[in-house]
């Protein structure tokens, strides 16, 4: 009679067919292959260009270029998703004043997207600084403006009083070329 694994009523026979094409599918993915939860083992810059042309602006400290390649990280497009690589260039183009990066990383840590924790601080703070861009279209400055005002209800007045005073020192958006 084959053995049973403890209470899945799955069948020894089995469990080593599924072991046996888990194993294939990792030898075909090749020794480079990155296991999930694990850092990746190159840095930043040696990254593969998920938007054709734009890693090399992005380098160079275009913040538009910047922006489209933290996107392209979070939603793994043209290239495996990497919050942490997405969060990386998003946070540099804010850091330059790009005002849709700023209500990007608003959205990303308000709602935990991509495997970011939800982080509520951060929300409001990148939520100010959307809101009070004067280069977002006005359907986007609202949306910033209402996840800054949801942030502000799960925030005591001491946090937001510190988040505001950080935001007027970080860099105007007029002066990006938003």
């Amino acid at each position: 009679m084959p053995l049973r694994i403890s209470g899945t009523g799955w069948r020894r026979p089995g469990a080593v067919a599924f072991l046996a094409i888990v194993l294939a599918l990792a030898a075909l993915a090749g020794p480079g292959a990155a296991i999930a939860g694990q850092p990746q083992e190159f840095p930043l810059e040696q990254a593969a260009d998920p938007v054709p042309g734009q890693m090399a602006l992005a380098e160079n400290g275009d913040p538009k270029a910047q922006c489209d390649v933290g996107i392209a990280y979070l939603n793994g497009r043209h290239v495996a998703q990497d919050y942490r690589l997405g969060l990386h260039w998003l946070t540099k183009s804010s850091d330059s004043g790009f005002a849709y990066a700023r209500f990007v990383l608003a959205d990303v840590y308000n709602r935990g997207f991509a495997g970011v924790p939800v982080n509520v601080e951060l929300a409001y703070y990148y939520a100010s600084l959307a809101a009070a861009s004067s280069t977002l279209p006005d359907k986007i400055r609202d949306r910033a403006a209402k996840l800054r005002d949801a942030g502000a209800k799960r925030l005591s007045t001491a946090q937001i009083t510190g988040l505001q005073a950080k935001a007027a020192m970080a860099p105007l958006d007029a002066a990006v070329g938003n």
